[in-house]
């Protein structure tokens, strides 16, 4: 065998052994991938029975923010998924019983502008506006909720 063909038996082998790795590797990581994604699927169908999913829109003069699919225990009130979907960035006062905003994202309430919040109804496809304070309001699965800074001389807004 002359020194040319060596070479390319060479060249030739160690390009099959680094194809086969290749596989083997590639093949490996998809089983890992499968397995991930499999024992994702069942943690996050765990976490279904202890939680639920909302909506959240922060309207600020027309600046919509939109949380969807926000997962939050059960049992949260709109005030402790508002304090989750801001970061902290909420102020309240409690003087007049349930909690009352009175700024998100440090936008405050000034004058007549206030932060309400308001429920989608689905059944009438229409947004009523919240009757308690947001700590005494418990979320439901798949609520929509809307917190709008309005001027509550005109109520009702949205």
């Amino acid at each position: 065998m002359s020194q040319h063909e060596r070479i390319l038996t060479i060249g030739l082998i160690a390009f099959l052994l680094v194809s086969i790795i290749t596989a083997a590797t590639t093949i490996y990581y998809y089983q890992e991938y499968v397995t991930m994604e499999r024992q994702y699927n069942e943690e996050l169908a765990k976490l279904g029975l202890v939680s639920y999913t909302v909506n959240i829109l922060l309207d600020n003069n027309g600046t919509k923010t939109w949380y969807n699919q926000t997962l939050i225990p059960i049992g949260w009130s709109l005030y402790n998924a508002t304090v989750q979907v801001t970061n902290g960035n909420v102020n309240y006062s409690s003087v007049y019983g349930p909690s009352f905003i009175t700024a998100i994202n440090g936008v405050s309430n000034t004058g007549s502008y206030y932060w309400m919040w308001w429920v989608w109804n689905s059944a009438s496809h229409s947004w009523t506006l919240g009757s308690v304070g947001a700590d005494a309001y418990s979320l439901k699965n798949n609520d929509i909720v809307a917190w709008y800074f309005e001027n509550t001389k005109n109520l009702p807004s949205p």
